[in-house]
């Protein structure tokens, strides 16, 4: 089509639902190449726009979020890398007065995501600087706003961290302070996803020391406890993790006649470890917010 249009056939001119299809496409495609597609296709977008006087065809927050979600839905290794390049310069073109090209809430927590899934050992301290720079942003732009699902996305990057006991002590210390922030938050709430991704992360960091992990899980689970967000999760969780000593301690008579490998069912949990589950249920059931093809 746009070859068509260069050639002078005018009534067949692209515009940007043909754009955002295609790279939504590629976002679908499960392509390792999905970003750099979707980026070849952005810049016939601007070619379009800069050397053919279309003014319509000019790339904007929506058009920029496609292309971040193809990087973040390539499993490229570059991804991460790629994602952040991207947000800074939708950032910098902002703050010059291009506000077509303001990053969202989205735009962060696509960035979030890529990281979450990244190989790379470094990962959760790259979220945590996404989350940092969500901070300075939402000073100045009303449309990016923190919500838990991007504290979970900090705590998923650090819960998946490969390498050495270095980046592994160095994700878990990311994860304990997103952790210890979220729950002092006045204006957003935990889950029962924020503290099953921590304890989770307290189990599958496995080159930390077990005196360090032990006394975290434990203050993971009594916060949950506390907040009556117990749920199946949480119990799986806390099955993976914890030693056997540890698990008898935390769960105590819900594990008579059970060991370690054993199931504890909900009905079997007092009411007020889990009294406000349902209320939080919803949110959870949505997926990752992120992934919301309507955003």
């Amino acid at each position: 089509m746009a070859d068509m249009y260069k050639k002078g056939e005018g009534d067949v001119i692209p515009n940007m639902f043909c754009f955002n299809s295609v790279i939504h496409a590629y976002s679908r495609s499960h392509d390792q190449d999905a970003g750099l597609h979707a980026e070849r296709v952005l810049r016939l977008l601007e070619d379009l726009h800069s050397n053919y006087g279309i003014y319509r065809l000019k790339p904007n927050t929506f058009i920029m979020n496609a292309v971040i979600h193809a990087w973040s839905r390539s499993a490229n290794p570059l991804a991460g890398e790629r994602v952040e390049e991207i947000l800074v310069h939708m950032e910098e073109q902002y703050r010059v007065g291009k506000y077509q090209m303001q990053p969202n809430t989205r735009t962060y927590g696509l960035a979030l995501a890529t990281w979450a899934k990244s190989i790379d050992s470094n990962k959760a301290y790259r979220a945590y600087n996404i989350l940092r720079r969500m901070d300075e942003e939402s000073k100045n732009n009303e449309h990016v706003t923190k919500n838990v699902h991007c504290y979970n996305a900090v705590i998923n990057a650090a819960a998946f961290t490969d390498g050495g006991i270095e980046y592994q002590q160095k994700a878990f210390q990311i994860a304990i302070s997103t952790l210890d922030e979220l729950i002092a938050c006045k204006d957003i709430e935990p889950t029962s996803s924020s503290f099953g991704t921590f304890i989770k992360a307290c189990g599958k960091l496995s080159s930390l020391p077990r005196n360090l992990v032990d006394s975290k899980l434990e203050w993971a689970f009594y916060e949950c406890r506390e907040l009556g967000l117990v749920n199946d999760f949480i119990l799986t969780q806390m099955r993976y993790s914890c030693q056997a000593s540890q698990y008898q301690k935390l769960l105590g008579k819900l594990l008579l006649n059970k060991t370690l490998h054993d199931r504890v069912e909900m009905i079997e949990v007092p009411f007020w470890w889990r009294r406000n589950v349902a209320e939080h249920m919803s949110d959870t059931q949505k997926g990752d917010w992120w992934k919301n093809e309507d955003l």
